[in-house]
């Protein structure tokens, strides 16, 4: 690995190791207030040009016109347009939708933002068959999970799917994900702030936190939320019809929608979090392209503590170099084969091994895998 590109308060690039910076990593993972932000880019994975996971908003464009080569917008042809990103494309019909109020220059473009929203949904829940992609979000939890931990771990993320629970509940690793109940479970985001124990023994004086305890924020939604009756539930997303989904699509509304529950609430357990003392957040697969994201990110600067740690490069990352300020990061290579910036390559070679003991605690198989392989043998050694 070799060509990594740091920034740090200067406008000036320097030239990284992979030792210091790995060393770097170690550091962050001690600190008691750590978040993580993982974007889009972690749920895509390329190998040998194919994608194994999700496609990220290039992607999903191309497939999006190899089924519908002749969609049009506002009576043009939509191919050639929008700089083969889909995001754009919906912002450009979420635009569209609220000049027909004026001037009706499409009167079926609440119809086709459906088609396109369906088809993103569709691409996610085939995604989500990806072994590939799971191995790396169960590598990167087991890695960053350090026994001495005080606090947990806070997972931000504006992706839909469903990689971090699979992950996390594969590891059996504890996690809030903001929703509670057990027979049917519903959005309640003061759970955020409960603390969670090893041991209720009432005779302790003092009660340990739980270990490897994550809190999973989803910002723009999932594909296994729905509304009903003015609350949101999580349930099987195999079971949801399209209209009650919970997600943020991209449309001119997206910030607005931001305002409302359950995202205000989400984005306000952002805000606490980060503004911490001693907070810092390491940012992943995201360019900055939401603005209602990064003026949360941007706000935590008014903290003199906070460190920002960016993995990544686009024209908005690079306006965060400009600002030159020292407490924020900003790290990235060129390396074709291995950029040390995806998210495979960062959990590969950026993180530190995974703890003895978090190891030998996920390498555990299930007792009754046990006591199966154990009656299997009994029985063939009597035949």
């Amino acid at each position: 690995m070799s060509g990594i590109t740091f920034y740090k308060g200067s406008e000036e690039p320097e030239k990284l190791s992979i030792e210091k910076l790995k060393n770097e990593m170690a550091k962050y993972l001690q600190v008691d207030n750590l978040s993580f932000l993982l974007g889009a880019g972690c749920s895509s994975n390329i190998v040998d040009k194919k994608e194994t996971g999700i496609s990220g908003m290039a992607g999903l464009y191309q497939k999006f016109f190899e089924k519908n080569p002749n969609f049009q917008v506002a009576n043009q042809s939509a191919k050639d347009k929008f700089d083969n990103n889909l995001e754009k494309m919906l912002e450009a019909m979420g635009a569209v939708q609220i000049v027909n109020q004026l001037n009706n220059k499409d009167d079926k473009i609440e119809e086709k933002m459906s088609i396109v929203q369906n088809f993103l949904r569709e691409e996610i829940k085939l995604g989500l068959d990806s072994k590939e992609v799971k191995e790396i979000y169960k590598n990167f939890y087991s890695k960053i999970t350090q026994r001495s931990r005080k606090s947990p771990i806070s997972i931000f993320t504006t992706n839909y799917d469903l990689f971090n629970e699979m992950a996390l509940d594969e590891l059996g690793f504890p996690y809030n994900n903001g929703f509670s109940g057990t027979y049917r479970r519903k959005f309640n985001p003061v759970s955020y702030y409960y603390k969670y124990v090893e041991n209720m023994n009432l005779q302790k004086d003092t009660w340990e936190p739980v270990t490897s305890f994550f809190n999973l924020i989803k910002l723009h939604g999932s594909i296994s939320w729905v509304r009903e009756n003015d609350w949101i539930w999580e349930q099987d997303f195999k079971t949801i019809t399209d209209d009650k989904t919970v997600m943020i699509y991209p449309t001119p509304l997206k910030d607005r929608s931001t305002l409302m529950t359950p995202y205000s609430d989400l984005f306000r357990v952002m805000e606490n979090r980060i503004v911490q003392n001693n907070s810092v957040l390491i940012v992943l697969g995201y360019s900055f392209s939401d603005d209602h994201i990064n003026r949360v990110i941007l706000n935590g600067l008014s903290i003199p503590s906070f460190r920002l740690v960016v993995f990544g490069w686009s024209d908005n990352i690079e306006k965060l170099t400009k600002l030159k300020d020292s407490r924020i990061s900003v790290i990235y290579s060129e390396d074709k084969d291995k950029k040390i910036h995806y998210f495979k390559n960062f959990v590969d070679n950026v993180l530190p091994k995974e703890h003895p003991d978090i190891e030998e605690s996920t390498q555990q198989r299930p007792v009754n895998e046990l006591i199966t392989k154990f009656e299997q043998g009994n029985n063939n050694e009597q035949s």
